[in-house]
């Protein structure tokens, strides 16, 4: 009877161990078909060679990328500092960078006209298409009025308006009710410009994530 009772376990340890080895083995060839399935599909959808920006129009938005981050924190920063010549200097400071935006907004523009950006790839959804050009036409239009309506804020305050110690035109003159009226559409569009950062950086990280660096890689020198 122990004889038995010993054959019969054997037997069942061994089917079972059986069993085991083959939903492991098939798990297994079932992980290394999908990892092969899946650097199979990533090679079959390797993005042929995208098309660059031009290193000036890199390096346009890069620099401009870093001074409006730092207008956008000295701007919150500075309206909090006390009458004084700290606040002063702040504000020439902001003035002074904010125009240089402009200006270099202005130059950039010039350059597009004359040198078309490249085409995103095909694997680019058109509703992904929609949104980055509607993104992009609200930078250009919140870069001309966020320095626009700080010169014209800076203009009805009374007080000279400096590019880096280099006095500039006045457009306006002492008036509180206009100066408070384009001070409130600069703070707006600031705000609009912080927007418009956040779905930026958004869509980035998600072609990143995607792994669509290609499309990333477009503007990084």
């Amino acid at each position: 009877m122990s004889y038995g009772y010993d054959a019969k376990a054997h037997f069942l340890w061994t089917a079972c161990r059986q069993i085991v080895r083959e939903i492991g083995g098939a798990m297994l060839r079932l992980a290394v078909g999908h990892k092969a399935g899946q650097h199979a599909e990533a090679s079959s959808r390797m993005p042929t060679p995208v098309s660059r920006y031009t290193y000036v129009a890199m390096c346009l938005h890069w620099l401009m990328a870093l001074l409006v981050f730092a207008l956008v924190g000295m701007g919150w920063f500075m309206v909090d500092l006390p009458q004084g010549p700290d606040r002063s200097w702040y504000f020439a400071l902001h003035k002074s960078i904010g125009l240089s935006v402009f200006a270099l907004l202005v130059l950039r523009v010039v350059w597009r006209i004359g040198h078309r950006p490249p085409a995103l790839p095909a694997s680019v959804p058109l509703w992904q298409r929609g949104l980055a050009a509607l993104v992009h036409l609200s930078f250009y239009a919140v870069l001309v009025v966020q320095p626009l309506s700080g010169y014209l804020s800076s203009s009805f305050s009374g007080y000279k308006t400096r590019w880096f110690g280099l006095p500039l035109p006045q457009w306006g003159w002492q008036d509180a009710p206009l100066n408070e009226l384009f001070t409130e559409i600069h703070v707006i569009s600031s705000i609009a410009l912080v927007v418009l950062i956040l779905i930026h950086l958004l869509g980035t990280v998600s072609h990143l994530v995607s792994g669509e660096g290609a499309l990333f890689r477009r503007m990084w020198p």
